[in-house]
């Protein structure tokens, strides 16, 4: 399949397998909360599997930058080509996959944007990381463009179901106005170089911050 000419960077920042990889994991773990309907959607990772066999066990982040020599933005493209892959399928190529019942249950379906139950608010989702205090559990390795992504991801599931979010927009302000984070730079940048460095550091730092401004009086 031809790749795509479209730069992925208009919509992922530089092109990052790791942040996009935390992107879909945000906005998978938005929807669960908000009990939204992934349709026929749902199957893409069985057709990745069983049909395109380009479903290795690490996780096609890591397979297929090694398979691009390290080169993100090939290896992004390559997965958005395959996610372009199956939505061109035919419902007969659609239905001849191996699948449970359940599965089955999904062909034909489109996704739904209609929350089931009340929003779960960005700062609550990163109130409740902070909680857990293992951050492998949502992003697997400790890095400040995965967290990043995951927020992202998580942000625009939210938008798509009509939800405001306008708590996490008076976060990034409050952080600028603290000088927490310097006008025309993102949290990753200014909290990594806070914690020279230390990937992991620099994302507590974030949680840390989430939860300062949570005990502000005003800022519910």
């Amino acid at each position: 399949m031809q790749t795509r000419q479209s730069p992925p960077y208009l919509y992922l920042g530089i092109p990052n397998t790791g942040r996009l990889r935390c992107f879909t994991l945000g906005y998978w773990h938005c929807t669960y909360h908000l009990g939204m309907d992934e349709g026929q959607d749902h199957l893409l990772d069985l057709w990745l599997d069983k049909v395109k066999k380009a479903w290795p066990p690490e996780g096609w982040a890591e397979a297929y930058l090694r398979e691009c020599g390290g080169d993100h933005t090939r290896a992004v493209r390559k997965y958005l080509d395959s996610v372009a892959e199956f939505r061109s399928l035919s419902p007969e190529q659609l239905a001849a996959m191996p699948m449970s019942a359940g599965e089955r249950s999904c062909l034909g379906k489109p996704p739904s944007f209609q929350p089931a139950y009340p929003s779960v608010p960005t700062l609550d989702e990163l109130m409740e990381i902070r909680r857990v205090g293992r951050i492998l559990m949502y992003i697997g390795e400790a890095r400040v463009e995965r967290m990043a992504g995951y927020i992202d991801g998580y942000r625009l599931c939210l938008c798509l179901a009509g939800l405001k979010d306008e708590e996490y927009l008076r976060f990034e302000r409050w952080l600028q106005d603290t000088g927490r984070v310097h006008p025309g730079h993102t949290w990753e940048d200014a909290f990594l170089q806070a914690a020279q460095g230390d990937q992991e550091a620099a994302i507590h730092r974030l949680l840390d911050c989430a939860a300062e401004f949570r005990a502000l009086p005003a800022a519910s």
